[in-house]
């Protein structure tokens, strides 16, 4: 599996990110970054399974905007599912027949 991560996306222009998909590859566009965090969006292909790191400093949160993604443990994130993943957390998530469609904010905590 191969990753785009196309440059010039602005958080205003989701719809600009979207049209940027390659179908075939996971594509993750950074919308926003500032001191405290990033937000971005992460399209997978259908049935597509990606290692996902988290810093031992950051926690995501995501909300699924379009299509399935299933955890390691079978817990199925359809739209409008939200969670939070602790910093220093790998799992793998895998997007369903559709593909899916994240919004993902890793923030880093107050020291």
């Amino acid at each position: 599996m191969t990753l785009q991560q196309p440059a010039d996306i602005s958080f205003a222009n989701i719809a600009k990110a979207m049209k940027s998909v390659d179908p075939n590859v996971l594509s993750v566009f950074p919308l926003l970054e500032g001191a405290r965090g990033k937000v971005i969006l992460a399209v997978w292909p259908p049935k597509t399974s990606q290692e996902c790191l988290h810093q031992s400093s950051e926690e995501e949160y995501a909300v699924v905007l379009a299509g399935l993604i299933t955890d390691e443990d079978g817990t199925k994130h359809g739209p409008g599912a939200l969670w939070l993943r602790p910093g220093g957390h790998v799992h793998h998530p895998r997007s369903g027949p559709e593909g899916a469609q994240v919004l993902l904010w890793r923030s880093t905590p107050l020291e």
